[in-house]
């Protein structure tokens, strides 16, 4: 049975899993010049694969539509922020790591890292930066989380898809939302360029608008 499940809410899916692995892709990774350029030309920073009224897509799109072949980018400004926000260079201003935020003493700690890996592992997956990077980088949760959002077409019935939905609201709630405004103001705070702020924002929009959409969908179905 998929009564409960239509194309539009597979289309949804997709649209949201391509967003957050675009901004966590730029999160983990240094961007590359040609690859930002790139996305210029496909201008995809004015059709952004959403559309949202939650007022941080909102922000984010403002800032992200800035960004087209007429306005060039300082490159230089833009890796210095990942490498200054994310601990490329010395001291993160916005380390992207749950266990900063999460933690007493606000220091990055194995302790988040592995209880998140046993989410993964539940799942049989694992980070290709395994052991280089750890596992709770807001990047490797956000793959995580593209990784059950692509399960969904997959799935024949309501029950495996609702199962899934519950275990994306656990992990949101538990491993992402206690922490992910508090990193977004650091970044608003401390980014130089129009670039990193839309992806913060874009980043938590994205998050909320699933979780919301996740929840409603969940009381929906065991309401009816």
């Amino acid at each position: 049975m998929t009564e409960g499940w239509t194309e539009i809410d597979n289309n949804f899916f997709a649209a949201y899993s391509m967003m957050l692995s675009f901004a966590g892709s730029f999160i983990l990774y240094e961007p590359q010049t040609g690859c930002i350029s790139d996305l210029i030309d496909m201008d995809l920073f004015k059709k952004l694969p959403v559309k949202s009224d939650n007022p941080k897509f909102i922000k984010a799109a403002s800032y992200l539509r800035k960004i087209d072949s007429e306005h060039p980018l300082d490159y230089d400004k833009i890796i210095n922020d990942h490498l200054e926000l994310f601990g490329g260079k010395g001291k993160a201003l916005a380390p992207p790591y749950s266990s900063v935020y999460m933690s007493r003493d606000h220091i990055m700690n194995d302790t988040a890292s592995i209880q998140v890996r046993k989410i993964y592992n539940a799942y049989g997956w694992k980070s290709q930066v395994e052991g280089k990077v750890p596992d709770d980088h807001l990047g490797i949760e956000l793959q995580f989380i593209n990784l059950l959002l692509t399960k969904y077409p997959e799935l024949e019935d309501d029950v495996c898809r609702n199962e899934i939905s519950k275990d994306l609201i656990k992990f949101i709630d538990t491993y992402i939302k206690p922490w992910i405004n508090e990193w977004n103001r650091c970044v608003q705070e401390n980014a130089e360029s129009d670039f990193y702020k839309g992806i913060a924002y874009l980043t938590v929009s994205g998050i909320e608008d699933l979780y919301s959409t996740l929840s409603r969908k969940g009381r929906d179905l065991h309401l009816s």
